[in-house]
């Protein structure tokens, strides 16, 4: 497993942290899996999600260990530090009142940015609604108690990270909103 992100609570406060952790770490294996465990994406690495209290983190490693073997370069993150920029995003466009498709629209023609727009942002994400730029918006529940998930974390392909998923895509982690210990759900868009 490579560190793929760590995010404290201080620097990105919000509703998806437990009452029990301050420290998010995400950490995926470098290689693709065909055939991955459920709930993970299939033809994607496989992720693995730590909740912890950063106090408990008392020999934090300066360098992590390089991986025995690796299938995709893009799976090696380059390491960084995270610029925290709070963007509004919005839902599907077909989520939304509509009152706003003219404004979209109108949006869209400005930007030229396609019809996903609004939530297609660039970079990665804590929180906020997943891009269905390639296929109509899914629900995923709560394999334990069957609440809608929500959106956690966005890994978007991008050249100033080294990082590509997919086929340029963006690769989601969905969560619970109930309880943090329910499983989580991988998403490869």
């Amino acid at each position: 497993m490579v560190p793929v992100a760590q995010v404290f609570r201080r620097d990105v406060p919000g509703p998806w942290w437990p009452a029990d952790a301050d420290l998010l770490q995400i950490l995926w294996c470098p290689n693709e899996h065909w055939d991955p465990p459920a709930p993970q994406a299939d033809i994607s690495p496989v992720i693995e999600m730590r909740w912890r209290r950063a106090a408990d983190v008392t020999s934090p490693l300066t360098a992590p260990p390089s991986p025995t073997r690796y299938d995709e370069d893009g799976y090696l993150p380059q390491a960084c530090a995270i610029t925290t920029e709070y963007v509004i995003d919005f839902p599907f466009r077909e989520e939304l009142p509509p009152e706003l498709g003219p404004r979209l629209a109108e949006l869209v023609q400005e930007t030229g940015g396609g019809s996903d727009v609004i939530t297609r942002i660039a970079g990665w994400k804590l929180g906020g609604w997943p891009t269905w730029h390639l296929a109509h918006p899914m629900e995923f529940s709560c394999g334990e108690c069957g609440a809608d998930m929500t959106l956690l974390f966005t890994v978007a392909s991008d050249d100033q990270t080294g990082v590509v998923v997919g086929r340029w895509g963006d690769l989601r982690i969905f969560t619970c909103p109930v309880d943090h210990r329910h499983g989580f759900r991988v998403d490869l868009h």
